[in-house]
């Protein structure tokens, strides 16, 4: 069985950095943020009770998701939002074991924005990615011009801090340097597992 490790942290923090130079270096990754999604528009189990909890204009007429809508739904809302993962983590639970099952590396990775919050039981290895908050707002504004300064303030509020994350770790990536320092990190880490 391979030994699983996540990679969490909050937005902008650098999580996606990380795993993208951690398949380059030949280890699988597992995205559940992108496997949720696809989940919610693949599965119809997850479609039903997706428009019987928000109502069938959560999804287009093509059976896409519409994420400008959920997000605004559970923005303010966190008990819309605690019931959104209720359906949804069960099924990207399934999946990952299922993606898991399938891997032949000792070590697998798993990029998930919510380990601490969902108290996540298959991180055997918890990892926090984080950097200053002037920072992240600035990467996040860089991938996202169509947001403002107060999207992205409102979205870091809406998350647990780096502090309660970093309570819970057993590694910290500060990633407030350049791609390449933080892939010298990274390399640090990984002789600890192979």
């Amino acid at each position: 069985m391979s030994k699983v490790i996540c990679i969490t942290g909050g937005i902008g923090s650098g999580k996606s950095t990380v795993c993208r130079y951690l398949e380059q270096s030949g280890y699988p990754v597992y995205y559940s943020d992108i496997r949720a999604k696809a989940l919610m528009e693949s599965d119809n189990q997850i479609q039903e009770q997706l428009i019987a909890l928000f109502g069938s204009n959560i999804y287009t007429g093509n059976k896409q998701l519409n994420r400008p809508e959920l997000a605004k739904r559970i923005f303010n809302n966190p008990d819309l939002k605690q019931s959104l993962e209720a359906i949804v983590h069960p099924h990207v639970h399934e999946d990952f074991v299922q993606w898991c099952n399938s891997q032949t590396s000792h070590l697998v990775f798993k990029e998930s924005p919510l380990a601490v919050e969902i108290d996540d039981k298959s991180c055997q290895i918890l990892i926090v990615v984080n950097a200053e908050e002037e920072l992240r707002i600035s990467r996040v504004l860089a991938r996202n011009p169509e947001w403002t300064r107060d999207d992205v303030q409102a979205r870091i509020k809406n998350q647990l801090s780096d502090k309660q994350r970093i309570s819970l770790s057993h590694e910290i990536l500060n990633n407030s340097g350049t791609t390449e320092a933080l892939k010298k990190k990274v390399n640090q880490l990984l002789t600890k597992w192979s």
